[in-house]
């Protein structure tokens, strides 16, 4: 009886030792979470303006066909993507989810750009075209994703890629977020775009070589903040979870060794009882 009280005893002190980890966790991501929401948000109205500008220049009536290399339509059929996931674990399902997602919807010939230690892992022991691999990019600067967004559009010009897409987290909520594909390029521009009379300058082609390589990055920032964010969320969450499941733990051991413990505690006296009684 007395082993098994010492047996629960330590048990108690190990999950709460533990509990107490993860409560530091969740405290470390929902103040990350916070930081990295404010950024999202300014990113992404950045991104919004930086569209409404492009599509306002593509407006702009023009005579004979597009020559810019941004707007011809890729004559290959070789789509690149872009799959961020984590640098590390404890964020629940956040990179299992996403990665049952890329293997549903794109070829294994594809070439990928992976971020993220994770991912990078799993698309080469399931046999992916990863062309380059980026597995300390755990920061949220933008001069940290230039080399990326430069190599990308660089093979689009040429023409070695029919399309640029970005394959991550998308963020709904604290609770809520969901893995989703994001096209860049080709450029999707709505059906029915009113002509304007407008004056480009210096000319149509020199400002769109500056003006879409400035868009591509702006986008492809403002879903990398998204995919940060929703990883401080799932992480927080499922600190939480951790949390609470600990906090069962906790009470039903405490349960059991109260419960050997007042056996015990009933042995003992019965056995005294039992000895003054043959006294």
């Amino acid at each position: 009886m007395a082993g098994q009280v010492s047996t629960l005893r330590r048990k108690l002190r190990s999950i709460k030792s533990t509990q107490k980890i993860t409560n530091a966790m969740a405290l470390v991501a929902t103040a990350k979470l916070q930081k990295q929401k404010g950024r999202m948000y300014e990113n992404n109205e950045y991104a919004d303006t930086y569209h409404r500008i492009l599509l306002s220049a593509l407006s702009a009536e023009h005579e004979g066909e597009e020559t810019s290399p941004f707007l011809v339509t890729p004559k290959c059929d070789n789509p690149l993507h872009i799959i961020v996931t984590s640098n590390s674990g404890l964020c629940g399902s956040y990179n299992m989810d996403l990665l049952k997602f890329v293997r549903d919807n794109i070829d294994k010939d594809d070439p990928i750009f992976a971020i993220g230690t994770y991912g990078i892992k799993w698309l080469d022991a399931n046999d992916y075209m990863v062309v380059k691999r980026f597995d300390s990019l755990d920061s949220d600067e933008h001069f940290e994703l230039n080399s990326i967004i430069y190599d990308i559009l660089e093979l689009y010009k040429m023409g070695e890629i029919s399309s640029i897409d970005m394959i991550y987290t998308q963020y709904v909520n604290t609770m809520t977020f969901s893995p989703a594909m994001y096209e860049i390029l080709p450029l999707e521009i709505p059906e029915g775009l009113e002509k304007k009379e407008i004056e480009l300058a210096p000319d149509r082609n020199s400002l769109f070589d500056h003006l879409i390589p400035q868009y591509v990055s702006a986008v492809v920032f403002s879903t990398f903040l998204e995919a940060k964010t929703s990883e401080h969320a799932a992480r927080r969450s499922a600190m939480d979870n951790a949390n609470k499941n600990a906090q069962a733990l906790i009470d039903e051991i405490s349960l059991s060794y109260n419960q050997a413990r007042q056996a015990g505690i009933t042995q003992e006296v019965t056995e005294i009882t039992a000895g003054a009684d043959a006294l």
